[in-house]
């Protein structure tokens, strides 16, 4: 008779409401009694400051080692029904909110000590997240201090040493150090995820460099706040720029490198003698880039097509992250990459929200704490048109006219709301009835100017791809 597989599995707790200290214990008793889990190691609790929206309790974390007969997705679907036993409803919770529990999955291994590697919709495994986080890693290291983590190749308290003196991070201030750490990088066919920022990271970045971390071997970061993409000097003049503040906040959330350049690095000989790009260098951005954004910040898209293009040949990433809130500029990014033969390859992450709705956005640290609540009334409109669409509402004219009369708000200043078919752009509005749509939006805000969209229809919006 063959023998039952045996497992061993490191499982983070966390909360942050009710009780959690008495949560936890109720979560134990309730996974050594209701399932075939039997705890073999506890760390200490821990508290930490809460990550994501503001105006949270500091969260309670912890880590435990059991031994169990559940494979990876039995085991997974028994802390979902602990949790909600326990009174979470992932159906409702908000993105980095508070949370009555959270148990998630960080390794497990057979009886023979082998990591056991998934990676599929529903669980990936070892959990991408684990060697970013010094809040898991904390009580991992009561418990498990000299496991070694796939990613790094080093122990639990090597990683969390690191992660506390900063990370481990390369900065890098010049193109050609930046251009051969990425050649070195990719020398090993491993992959190399690439997100493109101005600075002033925030929330969505981080979240954009999380996901690129979980799906590539190594993550690189630009930071160069490009002269190319504004029309205004004062705007480009109080850009913020914080290039060490920015690599701390990089440091925790699986970054490799990060650097930054100036515009005769990326542009050897091809300035004129004041130091500006020479016009013929500038690319045309494509038919993306027609009307809205386009009409609003003449040759913003031909700086951003340049730059863009000028850090894929620096990086040559495989992946390219960039925030569905610059929506448009993602169309001609795809674009962009298409004419490249499909590389890299181009990844569009969903917009990253303030608790309250507000997209999150450089330019938000700009804003009063009443410019704050004045905007919540773009996030307001998009909503009410998304839930006329889904209503059945297809009419572009009615759609249009019911986001402009939602935005007729107390100190939001309208620069244009439209509807758009987004797989079939268009620089003015569709007429008559439409089978896609993503409404668009741009408004001053306490003389910050925002932009946010969102899409109606229910289905995501496919990435250019080559030769389209």
């Amino acid at each position: 008779m063959s023998q039952t597989q045996r497992y061993t599995a490191a499982i983070a707790l966390g909360a942050n409401l009710g009780e959690p200290e008495r949560t936890f214990k109720r979560a134990l008793s309730l996974l050594e009694r209701d399932h075939d889990v039997t705890l073999l190691r506890r760390s200490h609790w821990k508290t930490t400051d809460p990550v994501g929206a503001r105006g949270q309790d500091p969260y309670t974390n912890g880590a435990i080692l059991v031994e169990t007969t559940l494979g990876p997705t039995p085991l997974l679907e028994a802390l979902r029904q602990v949790e909600t036993h326990l009174g979470r409803d992932r159906s409702i919770e908000e993105r980095w909110g508070p949370r009555t529990l959270d148990l998630d999955l960080l390794y497990m291994e057979d009886a023979d000590g082998a990591s056991i590697e998934i990676r599929n919709h529903d669980l990936v495994l070892p959990h991408p997240r684990m060697e970013e986080r010094a809040f898991v890693l904390e009580p991992l290291a009561d418990i498990a201090p000299d496991h070694v983590l796939p990613r790094s190749g080093v122990t639990v308290a090597a990683q969390l040493q690191r992660l506390q003196a900063g990370g481990g991070l390369i900065r890098l201030t010049s193109v050609e150090e930046a251009r051969t750490w990425c050649r070195a990088a990719r020398s090993d066919d491993g992959t190399l995820g690439f997100i493109p920022t101005m600075g002033a990271l925030h929330e969505g970045h981080l979240d954009l460099v999380r996901r690129a971390a979980a799906e590539n071997d190594r993550v690189a970061v630009s930071i160069f706040v490009n002269p190319l993409q504004f029309n205004d000097p004062a705007d480009l003049e109080r850009y913020p720029r914080d290039f060490e503040g920015d690599a701390k906040k990089l440091a925790g959330v699986g970054c490799s490198m990060v650097f930054t350049g100036t515009l005769p690095e990326f542009f050897p000989d091809e300035l004129d003698s004041a130091g500006a790009l020479r016009p013929e260098h500038l690319l045309d951005p494509g038919p993306a880039a027609l009307g809205l954004e386009g009409a609003f910040r003449p040759g913003h898209f031909e700086g951003v097509a340049t730059i863009v293009d000028r850090l894929f040949d620096v990086v040559d990433p495989t992946r390219a992250y960039f925030g569905a809130k610059d929506f448009q500029q993602c169309l001609v990014v795809e674009a962009l990459a298409a004419h490249r033969g499909g590389r890299p390859q181009i990844v569009r992450c969903d917009i990253v929200r303030s608790a309250a709705g507000l997209a999150l956005s450089s330019r938000n640290m700009l804003l009063s704490e009443d410019a704050k609540a004045e905007a919540l009334a773009i996030s307001r409109g998009l909503k009410e048109v998304r839930a006329a669409w889904r209503g059945g509402l297809r009419d572009a004219s009615t759609l249009t006219e019911m986001l402009i009369h939602a935005l007729d708000a107390p100190g939001v200043d309208l620069e244009y709301a439209e509807i758009r078919n987004p797989s079939n752009w268009t620089a003015d509005a569709p007429p008559g009835l439409i089978e896609e749509a993503v409404a668009l939006v741009a408004a001053k805000v306490g003389g910050v100017r925002l932009i946010d969209n969102m899409l109606l229809s229910d289905a995501p919006v496919p990435a250019v791809q080559a030769g389209a």
